[in-house]
């Protein structure tokens, strides 16, 4: 096994399960000859942490072993270190490579320790598995020599479908569920998480068996998301005041605000009352496992998954302020304005970011906002639209979008289902760059360019996978799929071409490949 071992990959897909089984294994071997030790560090719990010396660090859920760990120490090869959650670390740039060292009997703060381990300045013989979502990678190849990175992706398509057919007492719905959830790309691929996996069953499962059609709730991921929020407490509205749920909604969206931008998923006591957050108001979201309680940190929180605390975050950004929640503004000194959170140097430095603008535009639609006022009491805040429009325009006489950007607008478009905005947005547009990848970013430039009266040139690039006629990947059993796949893709097709007839304006198609 090589000595250093990073796993990577998005949110809940099990990074944490597969290095706590590793450290399990490592401490079970029959085949060791002596006793092997492992020890588990989060970086959320070392965020709390003080100065102390590195034989401390790692007793510190083990005051027993504080006696043996000189010897433990001196047979650094049978040790077993596992640092989870890189990407929540908090701590000062440099911090992790300055005055690092090798001797675990001093006293150091606690990123010089890690620094030291991860530099392997500390016990270079030692084993070391580290966990990290993709967007600290960057950081953490700077910081590790020769590590071996392997890809956790979670839940793969045949487990998303064993889940649903597992979730759903009739076949047929749950295929028919799956199915939806399929068609939405951006969907699809937050279901290899199993936490949005569960989110997504549940929220359909309460459809079906009200007799609704789950295809709307399907057709973006914001609806998806608002159609499950809303769903578990439609109950709880009939059995209190209108405004009984108004206040825990905004301490939860403001403790997803706060989390995405200072890029923490865990909240202790110290952050709720930073916050002005009572913890009786998180009780209605822990009840709705929306929220739930850390196992790894007692008196924390954190959100069941983080397109979750993404979402809530997005509510919190469109919801009314009333004046006393105004002057209570210090508490949230780390969370920027919408212009911030859609520029582009805001969500390279946190990706997060991203999802939480799409959530955004997606709730500026007029029935969703009205879903969220008549489930919670709240208002929704009647600027927002002018506020996306004036931050996503193009001003007159400018390039049009990159083929990179066009796709990041035509996703933000798409996801608000609000003709009105997209026709304002795209006005100034005369010449557009599109490449199609998949069905769904089809259907995204149908919905759009069908608003776009002034659009003059087209430049269009169709990937090969959308169309599967020579695809040999397909096996002989799966034809009734493919078959429904193409009828899906060409109904699509059909729908973006029928804007080159409707719009009087579009003289010129660059290419077609």
């Amino acid at each position: 096994m090589p000595l250093t071992v990073v796993l990577h990959g998005p949110a809940g897909v099990g990074k944490t399960t597969v290095a706590k089984q590793l450290l399990l294994e490592w401490t079970q071997d029959d085949q060791a000859k002596t006793s092997s030790s492992a020890f588990y560090l989060s970086c959320k719990d070392l965020n709390h942490k003080g100065t102390c010396t590195f034989a401390e660090l790692i007793s510190a859920n083990g005051p027993d072993l504080q006696d043996a760990i000189p010897g433990i120490l001196t047979q650094a090869r049978k040790i077993l270190f596992i640092v989870d959650g890189f990407d929540e670390l908090r701590v000062p740039s440099g911090a992790l490579i300055h005055d690092i060292c090798g001797d675990w009997r001093k006293q150091r703060p606690v990123p010089v320790l890690l620094g030291s381990l991860l530099k392997r300045k500390m016990l270079p013989k030692s084993t070391l598995v580290i966990t990290t979502r993709p967007g600290a990678l960057r950081e953490l190849r700077l910081l590790v020599e020769q590590p071996l990175f392997i890809e956790i992706e979670g839940f793969l398509e045949l487990d998303r479908k064993a889940y649903f057919l597992k979730h759903f007492e009739e076949e047929t719905q749950a295929l028919r569920a799956f199915d939806l959830m399929k068609k939405n790309a951006a969907l699809f691929r937050m279901g290899s998480a199993p936490a949005v996996c569960w989110l997504v069953c549940t929220c359909l499962k309460r459809q079906m068996e009200k007799g609704e059609d789950p295809a709307s709730t399907c057709l973006t991921t914001t609806s998806l998301f608002l159609r499950f929020l809303c769903s578990q407490f439609t109950a709880a509205r009939s059995s209190c005041p209108r405004d009984c749920l108004q206040a825990p909604l905004k301490s939860v969206c403001l403790l997803a605000a706060e989390g995405i931008w200072t890029q923490t998923s865990v909240f202790d006591g110290e952050d709720l009352r930073r916050l002005g957050v009572k913890e009786s108001a998180l009780c209605p979201f822990l009840d709705k496992n929306i929220l739930q309680k850390s196992k790894d940190c007692e008196g924390c929180y954190s959100f069941i998954h983080l397109s979750v605390q993404q979402f809530l975050a997005a509510v919190f950004y469109v919801l009314e302020t009333e004046e006393e929640e105004e002057d209570v503004g210090g508490h949230r000194c780390h969370i920027g304005d919408l212009q911030k959170l859609l520029s582009k140097e805001g969500r390279l430095k946190n990706p997060s970011l991203t999802q939480v603008g799409y959530f955004i535009f997606g709730l500026s639609n007029e029935e969703r906002a009205m879903e969220l006022e008549t489930t919670f009491g709240c208002l929704v805040s009647m600027e927002i639209k002018q506020q996306l429009l004036k931050c996503r325009s193009v001003p007159r006489g400018k390039k049009p979008f990159s083929t990179m950007d066009t796709k990041e607008v035509l996703y933000c478009l798409y996801e608000s289902q609000e003709e009105e905005l997209v026709e304002d947005t795209m006005a100034p547009v005369t010449e557009i760059s599109i490449h199609l990848t998949n069905t769904f970013e089809m259907m995204q430039s149908s919905f759009c360019l069908k608003h776009c009266q002034n659009l003059q040139k087209i430049s269009l690039q169709v990937g090969k996978r959308i169309f599967l006629e020579n695809d040999t990947m397909w096996k002989s059993d799966a034809q009734v799929e493919r078959s429904q796949h193409d009828h899906h893709s060409l109904h699509l097709w059909a729908d973006l071409c029928s804007v080159f007839s409707s719009n009087k304006n579009l003289n010129f198609l660059d290419k077609v490949v």
